[in-house]
Formats: C-alpha cells, sequence, structure tokens
C-alpha cells in the first residue's frame, strides 16, 4: 500500500506546471504594464536604441575608449598660397594668413608637420573674373587627419590686368646733413613706364617715381633707380612695372661746387 505523504510524478509534474505558469503569468502581466506605461516604454525605447547603437559602432567605440590616440593640434597664423593666373588676374581678398586645427591621430599629425610648414592653399585656377566664393584648403592633407581652416571660405575678386603708360618723375633721397638742392635736377634714361594691374589699381596711381639715393655722395655720380607708383595718400601699390629701374645721371649744383672750392 502506497504511503499518503508520497507523491506520483504526475502530481510533481501538475505542480511544477501550475508553478511555471503562475510565474509566467506574474512576468506577462509586468511585461504587459511596463509596455503600455508611457513611462516604461520610454524607458524601453531608450534602452533598445543604446544597444542598437552600441552593436552598429562597437568598433568605434572600441577604438576610443581601448585604443584612443586622436588628438588635436591648433596652428596659428598659417601661411596661404594663391594659386592662380597672376600674369592675366589681379587677386584681391585672399588673407596673407588663417588659423587651422588638425584632428587625427597623434603619430599622423607629427609625421605630417614634421616633412614641413603647414600651408593652406587658394586655387583659383578654374574661377574666371568677378566676386568667387573660395574654400580654402590644407596642402598635401592626409587622409588620416581632418582639418579646420578658420575662415573656412572667403570671398575673392578676380579683375583682369590692363596695362598703361606712365610718366617717371625722379625723386632724390637724402640722407644727415644733406638737401635735395645740393644736387641738379637728375636726368634718367627712359621717362616712361608699363605698368599691368586691374583697372582699379591703374586708376588709382598718381605718380611713379624713380627712387634715387644719395646717400654720402659728395660728387657727380651714376645710379639704378628703383621704381614705384604711388596713389593720391602717397602709398605705395602693388602693380607690375616694366622697366622695374631706370639708369640715373646726377650732378652736384652748382653753388654746392663753388661753395667746396671756396671752402678749399
Amino acid at each position: 500500500m502506497e504511503s499518503p505523504n508520497k507523491k506520483s510524478p504526475s502530481v510533481w509534474f501538475n505542480e511544477l506546471r501550475g508553478l511555471l505558469t503562475l510565474i509566467f503569468q506574474k512576468v506577462s502581466k509586468l511585461v504587459d504594464r511596463v509596455l503600455f506605461d508611457k513611462k516604461g516604454s520610454v524607458i524601453i525605447s531608450l534602452v533598445l536604441s543604446i544597444m542598437i547603437c552600441v552593436v552598429v559602432n562597437y568598433e568605434d567605440i572600441s577604438l576610443k575608449l581601448f585604443n584612443d590616440t586622436r588628438t588635436t593640434v591648433d596652428l596659428r597664423n598659417v601661411a596661404v598660397e594663391v594659386q592662380a593666373d597672376t600674369d592675366k588676374y589681379d587677386v584681391a581678398g585672399v588673407p596673407s594668413t588663417v588659423d587651422v586645427s588638425l584632428t587625427g591621430d597623434a603619430t599622423s599629425i607629427q609625421v605630417f608637420r614634421s616633412k614641413g610648414s603647414v600651408q593652406v592653399v587658394a586655387d583659383l585656377k578654374k574661377y574666371s573674373e568677378g566676386e568667387n566664393i573660395i574654400n580654402l584648403k590644407v596642402k598635401n592633407l592626409p587622409e588620416k587627419i581632418e582639418a579646420v581652416v578658420d575662415p573656412a571660405t572667403i570671398d575673392v575678386t578676380l579683375s583682369k590686368k590692363v596695362t598703361k603708360s606712365f610718366t617717371i618723375q625722379p625723386e632724390l633721397l637724402v640722407g644727415s646733413n644733406q638737401k635735395v638742392t645740393d644736387f641738379e635736377t637728375p636726368t634718367i634714361d627712359v621717362m616712361t613706364v608699363k605698368i599691368t594691374a586691374s583697372q582699379n589699381q591703374l586708376n588709382s596711381i598718381r605718380i611713379v617715381k624713380a627712387l634715387i639715393d644719395c646717400t654720402g655722395q659728395i660728387q657727380d655720380f651714376e645710379a639704378n633707380a628703383a621704381l614705384a607708383a604711388y596713389d593720391a595718400k602717397g602709398n605705395r601699390v602693388n602693380v607690375t612695372l616694366s622697366p622695374e629701374t631706370v639708369h640715373a645721371s646726377v650732378k652736384l649744383a652748382k653753388n654746392t661746387s663753388s661753395d667746396k672750392e671756396d671752402s678749399e
């Protein structure tokens, strides 16, 4: 005869099934409450989003967490190289220097900088006359390095160059204890010069001088005088002159010669 405290396998199975069913019902109710609760659904969505991002960007995240050697180097006053047909166009609006930030592997940046000074390029070869918006780029930038140029874009004006002739006026540059009246009006072998520049630059020119240095001269002399163009305010105009110099002959003033003879 079977003991009353001893349960048959079928009874154990039924009790286990009942327990699992109870657990499943409670879990199901909990899931339903979370899913259909506004705050719960937001939390679940956030968790799922984070999990998806981690899976998709696992390599990038692991690189930054465990092998992050990226760095940023800020460079000030980086020279700008202008690439343009300067024989045909006058270029205005390109800054002489800009600021650059390099970001990437520290070793790559160090190698890049060791090859020479970092330089920014304003490539104008494909642009025509008028105003143009130009993107500045770092010259020969490796793929592993990112660069941010400040300013990144510039407004550049290309003006066609034209040529015009100007009369040259000689000017004496005297030193201490000298006066311009110590010399006669100099003579130069060329009286006109051809200047190539934009029309606006040509219009701004008021005088072209042949600059003759008389410092320390106590007798008649000859010299090559550099030519320079100036605007109405006396500022030098950066243009192309042909020729760039002229030959000048300078004589002492007669009264100066007489004074020197009398003193002897």
